[in-house]
C-alpha cells in the first residue's frame, strides 16, 4: 500500500519517496545492546561524581518518559519507563547503593538490564515505598535534576519537582542541584559514546566529499541543501538539528550566517560556499562546517585568504590550549584574542558547544561570560568531553568566513575527531 500511495504522490519529489521509505533503514536511533553499554559505562563514574559533588544520595524523578524525558535518564537507565519512578543512588560505606523504584509492570525489564543492586516494583503509589526508602538512609543531602542556566541538568518537570517536594516534605531543605554531576556524568564521553560521535563525524565527511561531486554553477542553496537530503535518506540517518537549517547553506557575500533556511541564491564563480552539517547517526551528533571555494586556489583574493587564515589560526589555537581543569571561558578568550587583534569584529557566540546524544548536548560551554550563558563557561573542562570548536568572521566584499571542528578532550589536550579543514575545499567548473 504505501508503495502505490507514492508512486500517487511522485509530484512531490524522489526525496519524499525515499522518506517514506525510510523507516526500513533508519540508523539514527542508538541500538539497545549499546544503549545498556553506555548506561553500564556511565554508572562506573556514578561513585566518583557523587564524592567529588559530596552527593549524599541523588533522585532522579520522572513518569511517561518518551513524552516528557529527562535527558540524563538514557545515559543511566537506557531506555523508556511508563509509570512514576525514582531511580536512587546512595552513597555507602561499599560504595553507591543503586534502586530503581517503578511501576509494577515496569520492574522485569528493569531486572533484566542488571544495573540495579535492587529494582521494587510497586502496585498502588509510589510514595509509600519512597519515603521509606529515604527514611532509612536519611541522606544529609538530596541531589535533584534542576538547572538555572544547564538544560542538559534540568530534567525534573516543576509538577514532578512539587511531588516529590510532597513525598519528601520533610527532607525538602536538604534538596540540592545535581547540575554539577550531571554535566560531569554527561559530558564525559565514554569509550563507547567517542566512537559513536566519530563515526557521526565520518558519515558527515564522507556526504561533505559526495555532495562536492556533484556542484555546478548556478545551483542554488535549496538544490544543494536537497543534495544532502538524498544522501542522508540513502544512509538511514536524520540531521543532528532542526531540518529547515541542517545542512545550513550559504552561497556567496549576500548571505547573512545564522540559523536560517537556503534560499534561492545561486553558486558563482569567484563565490564561496559555506554549510554547517550535521547527521544523527545510532543517536549520536555530529557539528561540522566547511567551506568551499569556486575556482582555483591562486584565484582566492587576498582579503578573503586572510579571513580564512584568521578563521583556522583561531581554532589552531584554541586546540592547542584546551586541556582538562581549564575554564570554558579562558579557551574561548584565546580564540576571541586572535580573531580581534587580525582585525575583525569579535564572533557573537560562544567558541564552542559538547556533542553527544544532541548537537548541542549541554554541559561546560567554550564561550564568553556573558548573561545569555549564565555560569555555563565558568565550569571545568574535563577529559572525554567533545567539543565543536566554531567561529566566522566577516569580510567587506566576500561575505563569511566560518569554520568548525570537533575534538575530543585527553589528558594532556585534545585531538581533532576527523581531520580538519586545512584550505579551502576548491572546486573548478
Amino acid at each position: 500500500m504505501a508503495i502505490l500511495r507514492v508512486k500517487k504522490l511522485d509530484y512531490l519529489g524522489a526525496s519524499l519517496i525515499t522518506g517514506l521509505l525510510l523507516p526500513l533503514v533508519m540508523r539514527y536511533s542508538t541500538p539497545s545492546n549499546l544503549q545498556l553499554q553506555i548506561a553500564q559505562e556511565k554508572q562506573q563514574l556514578i561513585s566518583e561524581l557523587m564524592e567529588k559533588n559530596n552527593f549524599a544520595s541523588w533522585i532522579i524523578f520522572v513518569r511517561e518518559t518518551s513524552v516528557n524525558p529527562d535527558p540524563i535518564l538514557e545515559l543511566v537507565a537506557a531506555g523508556d519507563i511508563v509509570w512514576e519512578s525514582a531511580f536512587i543512588f546512595l552513597k555507602t560505606k561499599e560504595g553507591v547503593h543503586k534502586t530503581a523504584l517503578v511501576g509494577n509492570y515496569d520492574a522485569e525489564a528493569e531486572k533484566k538490564k542488571g544495573l540495579w543492586d535492587e529494582v521494587i516494583g510497586y502496585k498502588e503509589g509510589i510514595s509509600e515505598p519512597l519515603l521509606e526508602i529515604i527514611e532509612k538512609a536519611n541522606p544529609e543531602t538530596i541531589a535533584i535534576n534542576y538547572s538555572l542556566d544547564d538544560v542538559i541538568a534540568d530534567g525534573i518537570s516543576h509538577g514532578m519537582f512539587l511531588k516529590l517536594s510532597n513525598i519528601l516534605s520533610q527532607y525538602v531543605e536538604r534538596f540540592v542541584s545535581a547540575a554539577p554531576m550531571i554535566r560531569s556524568l554527561r559530558g564525559i564521553k565514554t569509550p563507547t559514546e567517542v566512537e559513536l560521535i566519530t563515526k557521526a563525524c565520518e558519515l558527515t565527511e564522507e556526504i561533505n566529499t559526495r555532495v562536492t561531486q556533484m556542484l555546478s554553477l548556478g545551483m542554488t542553496e535549496l538544490e544543494i541543501q536537497e543534495l544532502y537530503y538524498e544522501e542522508m535518506n540513502k544512509e538511514g540517518v536524520k540531521e543532528a538539528w532542526q531540518r529547515v537549517s541542517c545542512p545550513s547553506v550559504n552561497a556567496g557575500p549576500e548571505k547573512e550566517l545564522g540559523h536560517l533556511g537556503p534560499s534561492e541564491l545561486k553558486i558563482k564563480k569567484g563565490h564561496t560556499l559555506h554549510n554547517d552539517f550535521g547527521v544523527k547517526l545510532n543517536g549520536y551528533c555530529s557539528d561540522i562546517q566547511r567551506m568551499w571555494f569556486f575556482g582555483k586556489e591562486e584565484e582566492v583574493p587576498e582579503e578573503l585568504m586572510h579571513a580564512y587564515e584568521t578563521v583556522h589560526e583561531a581554532i589552531t589555537k584554541a586546540a592547542e590550549y584546551i586541556k582538562p581543569g581549564l575554564t570554558g571561558y579562558s579557551v574561548d578568550k584565546i580564540a576571541r584574542d586572535h580573531v580581534i587583534i587580525r582585525g575583525y569584529e569579535e564572533y557573537g557566540h560562544a567558541l564552542g558547544h559538547q556533542l553527544g546524544t544532541e548537537a548541542h548536548d549541554g554541559g561546560v560551554l567554550l564561550g564568553p561570560l556573558w548573561e545569555r550563558y549564565g555560569d555555563i563557561p565558568k565550569g571545568e573542562i574535563e577529559e572525554g568531553n567533545v567539543f565543536t570548536l566554531e567561529l566566522h568572521v566577516n569580510t567587506k566584499n566576500y561575505g563569511t568566513v566560518s569554520l568548525e571542528e570537533n575534538v575530543v578532550i585527553t589528558k594532556e589536550g585534545c585531538r581533532f575527531l576527523v581531520p580538519r579543514q586545512e584550505k579551502f575545499i576548491f572546486v573548478t567548473i
